[in-house]
């Protein structure tokens, strides 16, 4: 049994946790404790706390990004940073990022954002992707080679849970969008029992690094996740993956045309 303090235990990730890792470890949330209680050095030594998860982060309320995924997961870090030397036992702190970090969207590919202050870079993130990537890099800058305290980073892609919105969504632009997918095409998806176990098998390892950094996702089959899209495909269009790009590009940097944007190159690239 570990005792694990869960932030962001409201929001539909945390409960998830909570309800996964409660029946075999010692839960303590920020539901029910005062944050600033919670995240003091007294309760992490006095509750011999092995495990701290962080789920805070707003994806969806845009003037809740800056606050909940750039400045709490900054003083987060220097806070953990503080402990640090004053622990009495190792920590396993895991953060919940996102491999949107690394701007999938608009570069069509997992490279890492490099930040340069002495070079001008034009950055095409939109405000969640930026907001996350900003209090990432923060973390990792400030948990880096830390003596007691070991930093799991998960970066999920879009989080399947169960009776899926995003399905559905999904299920309805394959039906109505004019363009077929290849038979082949698998997409990177992560199932939220997936996750939960990987976060499981995290707690109750060791790991050398003081920080790791792991992409977790699987890729699945559109006609997999979608038993009726062979029935619809033979209708659609097949056109060259390259000039499905060059169709993207072309398109326009507005709020609804991002949007459609974002669920092509998912569907189609990534």
């Amino acid at each position: 049994m570990k005792n694990i303090i869960i932030l962001g235990s409201s929001g539909k990730l945390g409960l998830e946790i909570v309800d996964y890792l409660k029946d075999k470890n010692k839960i303590f949330t920020d539901a029910s404790i005062n944050l600033e209680k919670i995240m003091s050095m007294d309760f992490i030594n006095e509750n011999n706390i092995n495990c701290i998860i962080n789920c805070v982060g707003s994806t969806k309320k845009r003037e809740y990004f800056f606050h909940s995924n750039f400045l709490f997961t900054s003083y987060l870090s220097e806070k953990l940073k503080e402990f640090d030397l004053n622990l009495k036992r190792k920590l396993t702190f895991i953060h919940m990022s996102t491999i949107g970090v690394n701007a999938p969207y608009m570069k069509y590919n997992f490279k890492e954002l490099v930040f340069n202050p002495f070079r001008k870079q034009f950055i095409k993130y939109n405000s969640y992707e930026l907001s996350k990537s900003c209090g990432e890099y923060n973390l990792i800058t400030n948990l880096k080679n830390l003596k007691n305290t070991k930093t799991i980073i998960l970066q999920p892609s879009i989080i399947i849970f169960k009776k899926s919105i995003f399905l559905k969504k999904l299920n309805i632009f394959l039906t109505i969008f004019p363009l077929r997918v290849s038979k082949k095409r698998k997409l990177p998806v992560t199932p939220i029992e997936f996750l939960l176990k990987e976060i499981s098998k995290i707690i109750s390892s060791s790991s050398k690094n003081s920080i790791d950094i792991k992409k977790i996702y699987k890729r699945e089959r559109v006609y997999n996740l979608f038993k009726n899209y062979y029935c619809i495909s033979f209708l659609k269009i097949k056109i060259p993956l390259y000039f499905l790009k060059k169709i993207i590009n072309s398109l326009p940097e507005i709020y609804f045309i991002k949007s459609l944007k974002r669920i092509i190159i998912f569907t189609f690239i990534l």
